[in-house]
């Protein structure tokens, strides 16, 4: 008896030790590949990406932010568990707006997450509903512009998959962008979503900011104004460039085209004859290399001048006009018998030096370089032309700088946009510092031309409409004839209509660059462009609060005396 109890004793404490063997085989050395294959089928892995870093203007204002929205995610292997992949396309496609052959590509890959459709509307998600094994509803951060349209040829856009395709979005991507991380779902046995377990912090996930130098104000009134401007005329569409010219940052770049004009980026892109604007680099190279002087005089002809291959016209006759008549009556003649004391070849490196020909460097996609031939290849007549801005495409941004330089004591900066990149956390990692590229001319030519340009914005010049009360204002007038390649002639009914101005003269703070393309009937650059340019001046001067010029500046007072000499 005692032997048989001995006997079911071992026997009960054998089989509890064969049952704790294997609990500690199943809790202990088999624990981890239980847990694993635990969580495959509890959990679902997501792969998220952080919120995508603000464009703030330069007075704080943010110019693209970001917002949430609902998005629709599949699990694709555990989907086809419980779904024919073709069936559940077709069912999907007409309530997300999709190809059903898109979305069934979508779920047959062999991952255990994809993207449906980024952002969802609370109508379409009822629509699906909830009880389809493997897809899922998931907040997602989308971009959204809070000024709209206003800043868009700057910013440019994103697709909704996130991809940049344009403006500073596309420029600054990998600054903007949000880092990668992931998130683990808690899923029921029919494969619904419940609760987030485990994810990472998505403030460290976000992209960095970036600061501009753009000034919201500013950008929005040149908008609204450029906007009713080419309503008024009927135009193809305008530009508004403004600038500090101390260091090239841009304040405000707006713009509206249409038609064979058209681009994303027309301020940097947009290629134009500059018209009578150039002849600001015809006398400044002709100033710095002495071979005019303000009271230098030029025969013009009273208004046709022959020239190789037939006559150089004035809009109006003149006889005997100085420097500061030519530029104030804007003359073809004059400026063109200034650029013959120039040569092509010093010409030419002058027009290279304020860096037409080449990109200005800015950090902005889609930027032109221009059209610009080298003086060996130039006709008969180009010195001619050139020198009232014919035979020479500039984009805005060219101009613009190349006038900054003029406006600045004759620096040549590079112009920005972006003035700080700044982390999640606050730390900067870029602070801009203005950049010049090279001396184009001298200090003194500088103070000489600003004086002679006074007299463009008198009374008696084509930018009378560009005065303002209070203010010395340096400008010059463009109207550059549209080159018809089918007649192969210039189109006086056809013009791109401008205004350059610098202001105060006394202490340049600002350059404004107005275009007007193809306005509708005869137009000029001074009765289109200089009282648009005179609005976003006002406003400019008003936000800066820049004083007022002091009574009796002497530039403005040898403009007019140089003016009337050469009458």
């Amino acid at each position: 008896m005692k032997r048989r109890t001995t006997f079911a004793v071992i026997i009960v404490m054998a089989g509890f030790a064969v049952i704790l063997g294997r609990l500690f085989m199943l809790q202990v050395l088999d624990s981890p590949l239980y847990l694993t294959l635990s969580r495959s089928e509890r959990e679902r892995l997501a792969t998220v990406e952080g919120a995508r870093g603000m464009i703030l203007s330069a007075d704080g204002h943010p110019l693209a932010d970001n917002r949430t929205v609902l998005s629709l995610a599949a699990d694709p292997l555990q989907l086809r568990r419980y779904q024919n992949p073709s069936l559940l396309a077709a069912q999907l496609g007409p309530v997300l707006g999709i190809p059903p052959e898109e979305i069934r590509k979508k779920i047959s890959v062999r991952r255990r997450f994809v993207w449906i459709k980024h952002g969802i509307t609370e109508g379409e998600k009822k629509r699906i509903g909830k009880r389809i094994r493997g897809l899922y509803v998931l907040p997602e951060k989308r971009r959204t512009y809070p000024y709209g349209s206003i800043f868009r040829s700057v910013l440019g856009r994103i697709r909704s998959d996130g991809t940049p395709v344009s403006g500073l979005e596309k420029a600054y991507d990998s600054v903007l962008r949000g880092k990668e991380g992931r998130i683990v779902r808690e899923v029921s046995a029919r494969g619904r979503s419940y609760f987030q377990t485990e994810s990472a912090n998505t403030e460290a996930l976000s992209g960095n900011a970036l600061e501009t130098t753009l000034v919201a104000s500013l950008q929005e009134y040149s908008q609204d104004v450029l906007d009713e401007e080419v309503r008024a005329v009927d135009a193809e569409g305008g530009i508004v460039v403004v600038m500090d010219p101390r260091t090239g940052a841009l304040l405000a770049l707006a713009s509206r085209v249409s038609g064979r004009w058209a681009g994303p980026t027309p301020g940097v892109s947009l290629v134009y004859e500059p018209g009578s604007i150039f002849k600001l680099v015809t006398a400044s190279a002709a100033l710095n290399e002495h071979r005019v002087s303000p009271a230098d005089t030029f025969f013009c002809y009273n208004g046709a001048m022959p020239i190789p291959g037939g006559f150089l016209h004035d809009a109006e006759p003149y006889g005997t006009l100085s420097l500061g008549g030519i530029l104030a009556h804007s003359s073809n003649i004059g400026i063109s018998q200034v650029a013959l004391r120039l040569g092509p070849a010093t010409f030419e490196r002058y027009i290279r030096s304020f860096g037409f020909g080449e990109k200005t460097g800015i950090d902005f996609p889609g930027e032109s370089r221009g059209l610009f031939r080298g003086s060996r290849r130039w006709s008969k007549r180009s010195l001619y032309t050139i020198a009232m801005g014919q035979e020479i495409g500039v984009t805005p941004i060219q101009l613009a700088t190349a006038v900054s330089a003029i406006a600045n004591g004759g620096r040549l900066m590079r112009p920005y946009l972006v003035s700080r990149v700044v982390r999640p956390d606050g730390k900067v990692l870029y602070d801009h510092q203005p950049r010049t590229v090279r001396r184009v001319i001298s200090e003194k030519t500088s103070r000489t031309l600003l004086s002679l340009l006074t007299g463009v914005v008198s009374a008696d010049g084509t930018g009378a409409n560009a005065a303002i009360a209070g203010f010395n204002v340096a400008g010059k007038t463009g109207t550059a004839e549209v080159y018809d390649p089918e007649r192969r002639v210039y189109s006086r009914t056809r013009t791109v209509d401008s205004f350059v101005g610098i202001l105060p003269v006394d202490n340049p703070r600002l350059v404004v660059l107005v275009v007007v393309i193809q306005p509708k009937g005869i137009s000029w650059g001074g009765t289109v462009a200089a009282p648009l340019f005179r609005k976003v001046a006002e406003m400019a001067l008003v936000h800066f609060r820049i004083p007022a010029s002091p009574p009796g500046i002497s530039g403005g007072t040898v403009a007019r005396v140089d003016l009337l000499q050469g009458r």
